[in-house]
């Protein structure tokens, strides 16, 4: 089995999707559905990737467990791929709603809009965990 892949979304149809998708290649994948189940799977096993939304059970409940994860001295090295649609509901809204969040560095490793190119999130993946020698 390959690298652990930690799914943490709330559409559980998208979360299916990439599981799918993922496992296609051998990767080992698990799946939370909102940042405080997602906090618990990264403390039971470090994962080697964790696949990010943004909205969940708040706006911003993903970049509020990413910069979690970025304080913590056992989490921050964890490469985070945040898969959003996050500047959909920017432009929706305006971006002084998420001011408190554009103002910080993003703590991902990279940010990929939702819906994602199944060929373009594979190779996301595979670069990430190329780059962090996790794979």
């Amino acid at each position: 089995m390959g690298a652990d892949i930690l799914i943490i979304d709330d559409d559980r149809d998208l979360v299916n999707t990439i599981r799918i998708i993922l496992e296609s290649r051998d990767y080992g994948v698990r799946a939370a559905h909102n940042g405080e189940e997602g906090y618990a799977a990264i403390t039971e096993k470090i994962p080697d990737l964790i696949i990010l939304d943004v909205m969940m059970s708040t706006d911003t409940d993903g970049f509020d467990l990413a910069y979690k994860l970025k304080n913590s001295p056992h989490h921050r090295d964890i490469p985070i791929l945040m898969l959003s649609s996050f500047p959909q509901k920017m432009a929706e809204k305006g971006p002084e709603s998420f001011q408190h969040i554009l103002g910080e560095g993003w703590p991902v490793t990279e940010f990929h809009e939702k819906p994602i190119d199944p060929d373009e999130l594979l190779d996301a993946v595979e670069d990430i965990l190329r780059d962090e020698g996790r794979t």
